[in-house]
């Protein structure tokens, strides 16, 4: 197989920690790849930028580390690697199983102390949102695949530029009777978005999916696809 180095491309945080979850994601692909070169970098907020990750590299493949195909998958990611003069990019993170399993499991893990997923009267997937029609079109696309794999219905629900809000779709369930609400969290970080989610009025809030080990599969099979 060939060696052509990989970089992964995320938006980048005002206060980011010193484990991030970039930093943990590639490091559980260089266990995966072991003899690929796995970089990482931001299109904003925080160093190394597109340009500093790019540096010195030939032939790169790219990969968008984004969940839905907004402004920074469309736009900055391909014109970081056309500044950069070569390199191809994959597809960003999308519609796909691995992110189900990531979603679920971390839904499941902050509901234990309800008894699990029974504990919960309605669940509410909460994304970032955005005014690009494709993105809202991938979360609810991931809200049904959630539906399948858990048996339930499931809200999709939003941040920001889309409606519903978080807020909006946990007091709707409560006005149809649900108790206890669940947030299954479509974020792939802690941060400002996070943070918000807990401030909706739900019971249960889970945790983000970027580090999940499903992530780092799915990030080595967009490479393998590339390849391929």
């Amino acid at each position: 197989m060939s060696t052509r180095p990989l970089v992964l491309l995320a938006h980048g945080s005002r206060r980011p920690g010193p484990s991030s979850v970039m930093s943990r994601t590639a490091e559980r692909v260089r266990t995966i790849l072991p003899a690929v070169e796995v970089r990482t970098g931001y299109i904003e907020l925080q160093p190394p930028d597109p340009a500093t990750a790019l540096e010195g590299l030939v032939d790169p493949v790219v990969l968008p580390f984004f969940l839905a195909r907004g402004y920074h998958v469309l736009n900055d990611v391909p014109a970081a690697v056309e500044r950069h003069g070569s390199g191809t990019v994959t597809g960003h993170l999308g519609v796909e199983e691995h992110l189900v399993e990531a979603v679920a499991q971390r839904l499941h893990e902050a509901s234990a102390s309800l008894g699990g997923l029974a504990g919960l009267d309605h669940i509410v997937l909460g994304a970032a949102g955005s005014r690009q029609g494709a993105a809202l079109e991938e979360v609810e696309a991931i809200t049904r695949l959630l539906e399948a794999r858990l048996g339930r219905r499931v809200t999709p629900a939003y941040l920001s530029a889309a409606r519903p809000s978080v807020r909006d779709a946990v007091s709707s369930a409560r006005a149809r009777g649900a108790r206890r609400v669940g947030v299954a969290t479509y974020l792939l970080a802690e941060g400002r978005f996070h943070r918000a989610l807990h401030s909706t009025g739900a019971d249960v809030v889970a945790a983000p999916i970027g580090d999940h080990p499903t992530v780092a599969e799915l990030v080595v099979h967009r490479y393998r696809e590339q390849l391929a």
